[in-house]
């Protein structure tokens, strides 16, 4: 072998040793084997866990219109069920939500928010984590993490506003979730709001009665919210839209 040959192949090995170490350090960055496990879960659920509704609306979201005077109203079914048009009387409000969402749901279906590049974004995303895939608080906060890297990196102008997510009610039905994980998990997104400059609405607060439960007045089932409980929701966010 001459010396332009080794050289050559010098160079190749170093190279690939570079790529190597930054391919390792992106992905320890991410949570390291637990990213790559995340994001091979995502490909399975593609087919094996994602119900036909979330199919069906993912799909109609991306074929309905899409413009930067957007605003989105981006969630699960808490946020799905919201006549947020009606209720906030604006017909730039377009609503994202799916029922039974987790925030590894919205982050698969998440192109077709960044494609609007809308101008506003309110998030209420969490509680299906803990209720139905049965998270910890600190899987579900690294999760929440990485949606808001994903937001902050792609759609930079938008303003964006993280809201709390709700208590629950547990005489109703035992149990959704301790409302115990429900604060912590909501401290935990308030330092996440800190930590990307945007703002944090505590919904929270403003639906506990007297057992820092979900107040029964604002809900049937102990989760969901009725007309009133929306009319609470909206009173708080109205200040904040873009009009």
């Amino acid at each position: 072998m001459n010396n332009k040959s080794l050289i050559i192949l010098t160079l190749s090995i170093i190279l690939n040793i570079l790529f190597l170490c930054i391919g390792i350090i992106f992905t320890n960055k991410r949570g390291g084997l637990s990213y790559i496990i995340q994001m091979l879960k995502i490909s399975q659920s593609q087919t094996d866990n994602y119900p036909a509704y979330y199919w069906h609306k993912k799909d109609q979201y991306e074929k309905l219109p899409k413009s930067s005077s957007d605003i989105i109203m981006l969630g699960d079914s808490i946020t799905d069920e919201g006549e947020w048009v009606e209720l906030l009387q604006n017909p730039q409000i377009k609503n994202r939500g799916i029922s039974g969402d987790t925030i590894e749901r919205v982050v698969y279906r998440l192109d077709t928010i960044i494609q609007a590049k809308p101008k506003q974004l309110f998030l209420m995303i969490g509680v299906n984590d803990l209720v139905n895939d049965k998270k910890t608080i600190r899987q579900t906060a690294i999760a929440y993490e990485k949606l808001l890297e994903k937001l902050q990196q792609e759609i930079p102008l938008t303003e964006i506003f993280l809201q709390s997510i709700l208590p629950v009610q547990n005489e109703v039905y035992i149990y959704w979730q301790d409302n115990k994980n429900i604060i912590e998990l909501n401290l935990k997104i308030q330092e996440l709001a800190s930590k990307f400059n945007y703002k944090y609405l505590d919904i929270h607060v403003h639906l506990l009665d007297s057992q820092q439960q979900l107040d029964l007045k604002y809900t049937s089932d102990g989760l969901h919210l009725n007309g009133d409980g929306y009319l609470v929701w909206k009173k708080i966010i109205d200040k904040h839209i873009n009009k």
